[in-house]
């Protein structure tokens, strides 16, 4: 199922969207859509990051204590 969202961008992104759909073979609703999903994947992996980031902090773990804690991790 898929849902219509109308989304208005200005007109310089526009064209450059026209040129690049009609070099790729590719509709104007696909290369907004893959560009979406790339974004949506982008915002994901930033939020786990902070999280994974907030818990090292909580812990006391900065950056110089990462190796150190892999090669113990690979050695059990």
């Amino acid at each position: 199922m898929s849902r219509l969202l109308s989304v208005s961008v200005p007109d310089d992104l526009a064209d450059e969207i026209e040129s690049l759909a009609e070099a790729s073979g590719k509709t104007k609703s696909e290369l907004v859509r893959t560009a979406l999903w790339r974004q949506v994947r982008l915002e994901r992996f930033s939020a786990l990051q902070r999280f994974g980031q907030d818990q090292a902090e909580a812990a006391g773990v900065g950056p110089d204590d990462i190796e150190a804690l892999v090669d113990r991790f690979r050695a059990e």
